[in-house]
């Protein structure tokens, strides 16, 4: 599956993506959570369109203002090819759905996402390594390694073993639990997760259509699993509703739009891709087994998180049922889709199953680590805070200064070197997480924020500036 992009047709992707980003449902407004309507999805302040995204993204720009854009932009792009309601109804939000589904915003979506494809997904070719595997003997033991490497080895049959209810947290999970507010990560856990969660198997339902064999059937049945048998309390989604409301969390979908991370738009945006062009329809049925064999342990650890950090009073029932069917599921897509595929097509497209799970490896890495570093900085805006004061002297002369008014327009960015965010005038509330309590700044506040870390700042007095500088951290400072 190669991505290619007209040089011809740049100035044009230009000038559509500067429309697009400046239609009014795509700007940011003063709401911090947006709810009740899922078609208000702002994509960065005035100008944001103007970029140029012509050269794709490398691996280092990974976190970069670049990727957050056209991550954005591409998840847009991608459901409105959805049926989106909100669940309080229509009414108040009809003028917003005409506009995000009209003839003239699907036009520019059409014009700018071949090119913001391009530049999302090219630095997995150069990122990605793809295993000399040819054979059906060989496809096997590569899987059934990789999986075991993951932590999910397979039984003495092959089969995907029961999970371990009682294994220690590990990895991320423990992290979590380790924060000084575990509570506010736990929640930015589920706000990743929502990204995908809230329109579970939509992306899967675009590989449903067509004539390809025994496996367009097994495909179905897990999708039948994850919309529960047409029974709307059991469909996944509906549980994973339930599992945000109990720990007190907003239930709209996209209410926490602005807090989900650069990493977690790429991954989700990446399976869109993969089924919008049925190209990449190999990759994607890889992909599929390699996670449907790492939830089913990925999500009984989930759950022993949030009970760890909530107690009681969370719902885990949706990490329960997937620790519970994603282990039949492991075996259904390894047997079924993974194998089947190779035996029916052969080496023709062996390699692209191993190239689509070589690429989901990464992805889950590189979604890792962003989620890490971003909690253990939101974590720590306190040091982050004196950090920035010591640094002050040593930041660069190329200060950018903005002013914020209360109830003026919030979205949430990153910047693409560390950066010295000080407060010149008022107050200003520091959004690094989806909390009520956001870090308060004062006049001659310094905040260093690290290159890729996701927040937004607020006005907390009637008026407030702020001056951005970047800064260069050596090793004894790069805290």
């Amino acid at each position: 599956m190669t991505i290619t992009t007209s040089s011809t047709t740049t100035s044009t992707t230009n000038g559509a993506l500067a429309e697009y980003c400046a239609q009014r449902i795509f700007r940011p407004g003063p709401e911090v959570f947006i709810e009740g309507n899922p078609f208000r999805r702002p994509i960065g302040p005035p100008g944001v369109g103007d970029r140029d995204f012509s050269v794709p993204a490398t691996a280092a720009e990974f976190l970069g203002s670049g990727q957050l854009i056209a991550g954005r932009v591409l998840c847009n792009a991608y459901e409105s090819d959805m049926i989106l309601l909100p669940a309080a109804g229509l009414a108040s939000a009809k003028d917003d759905f005409d506009l995000f589904y009209s003839d003239e915003v699907r036009a520019l979506r059409d014009t700018v996402r071949p090119g913001l494809e391009r530049y999302a997904f090219s630095f997995l070719d150069d990122a990605v390594t793809v295993r000399p595997v040819r054979t059906l003997d060989e496809l096997q033991a590569y899987f059934l390694a990789e999986v075991g490497g993951a932590g999910a080895p397979a039984d003495a049959s092959g089969n995907n073993p029961a999970v371990d209810a009682a294994a220690p947290l590990t990895g991320t999970m423990r992290a979590i639990t380790e924060c000084r507010h575990p509570e506010e990560a736990a929640a930015l856990h589920l706000i990743q997760l929502a990204l995908d969660a809230l329109t579970e198997a939509s992306a899967m339902a675009r590989n449903l259509g067509g004539s390809y064999g025994v496996e367009q059937s097994e495909l179905f049945k897990i999708f039948n699993d994850e919309f529960g048998y047409g029974v709307y309390g059991a469909k996944h989604s509906t549980i994973f509703k339930e599992m945000l409301a109990s720990v007190g969390l907003r239930t709209d979908l996209h209410a926490y739009w602005n807090f989900y991370l650069t990493s977690s738009l790429v991954g989700v945006n990446y399976f869109n891709w993969l089924t919008e062009d049925h190209r990449g329809m190999f990759r994607y049925m890889a992909a599929v087994t390699y996670l449907e064999w790492l939830f089913a342990q990925g999500f009984a650890d989930t759950g022993a998180m949030l009970r760890a950090v909530y107690g009681d009073r969370v719902n885990a029932k949706y990490c329960d049922e997937h620790a519970h069917i994603d282990v039949h599921h492991g075996r259904m897509t390894y047997e079924n889709l993974l194998l089947g595929l190779a035996r029916t097509h052969g080496e023709l497209v062996i390699p692209e199953l191993v190239r689509g799970i070589e690429d989901t490896k990464l992805l889950l890495h590189l979604g890792d680590a962003d989620f890490r570093a971003q909690i253990a900085w939101a974590d720590t805006l306190d040091e982050h805070t004196e950090q920035g004061a010591a640094l002050a002297s040593s930041a660069r002369d190329d200060a950018v200064t903005t002013t914020l008014r209360a109830g003026g327009p919030f979205s949430t960015g990153v910047h693409d070197a560390d950066t010295l965010v000080e407060v010149t005038a008022g107050e200003v509330d520091v959004h690094a997480w989806a909390t009520e309590t956001p870090h308060r700044l004062g006049t001659g506040d310094v905040l260093l924020v690290p290159r890729g870390r996701l927040h937004g700042l607020k006005a907390a007095s009637p008026e407030a500036r702020v001056t951005a500088r970047t800064v260069e951290r050596t090793s004894r400072n790069a805290a």
